[in-house]
């Protein structure tokens, strides 16, 4: 074999050597890609169905404590109970036709929010005040508005779960440096640094939404003194309505 042929051969070896390299980072990427859509759907079954599924539980508990006392009102809260189960049914079909339930498609926050927060009063009977800048909601695009409004409805079921409160603020404002989504409680708080556990698998799905559109999660909790979730959003974040809309 002459230098030439073999020149030839290191050549053919080199283009064989990159299609199977290609092909491992085919592969790769789309495991990972299967494990980024397993993770998403994951978040979205916990934070949305599943956190609509227990507020159901919540209402019927409420009708088996209170049925024989006043069957009138627990008739009233079957019927809503009858009602967000229908709702839930129709999410789980659109995840099934492989489309985001309809609650989630946020195109309007301020109305999704003043939906949420109506459904948590009736299903736990705790006062809710909703506070959202027209202002802030305009600097919002439509991923940003469907992450804040998760991470809303995840800290709100972590209030129906854990805190024992009789009051919430739902809040969306402007500040200085960007947007501020909170939600705080006046329910009985947690050690946040002895007790994690507490929030389970909603803090870390909060913390990821978050993260995906450029934003802070924070809790600020502690025994007696009620919880505040917090989501700082800068303003560099912002869809690119802030270009001509600057944040007071």
């Amino acid at each position: 074999i002459d230098e030439r042929e073999i020149g030839l051969l290191e050549a053919v070896g080199a283009g064989v050597g990159m299609v199977v390299e290609n092909a491992r980072l085919y592969r790769q990427a789309r495991r990972l890609a299967v494990l980024e859509e397993r993770e998403r759907i994951g978040m979205d079954l916990h934070d949305g169905i599943i956190q609509s599924i227990y507020a159901v539980g919540l209402v019927l508990e409420y009708i088996r404590l209170t049925v024989n006392e006043d069957p009138e009102q627990a008739g009233q809260r079957l019927e809503q109970a009858i009602q967000s189960m229908n709702t839930v049914i129709g999410d789980i079909r659109s995840y099934i036709l492989d489309l985001q339930p309809s609650r989630i498609q946020i195109d309007d926050l301020s109305q999704a929010l003043d939906r949420l927060a109506n459904e948590f009063e009736a299903n736990t009977l705790v006062d809710v005040e909703l506070k959202a800048e027209p202002e802030a909601l305009e600097l919002l695009e439509r991923r940003t508005a469907t992450e804040l409004f998760h991470i809303a409805q995840e800290a709100l079921a972590n209030t129906a779960k854990h805190a024992y409160a009789t009051q919430v603020l739902l809040s969306v404002r402007t500040t200085g440096s960007g947007i501020l989504l909170q939600v705080i409680d006046n329910g009985q708080g947690f050690d946040v640094e002895k007790e994690p556990s507490t929030l389970g698998h909603g803090l870390s799905n909060m913390t990821e939404r978050a993260r995906q559109v450029g934003g802070q999660l924070e809790i600020d909790s502690s025994p007696g003194e009620g919880t505040t979730v917090t989501v700082r959003l800068p303003v560099d974040q912002l869809s690119q309505r802030t270009q001509s809309k600057p944040v007071p």
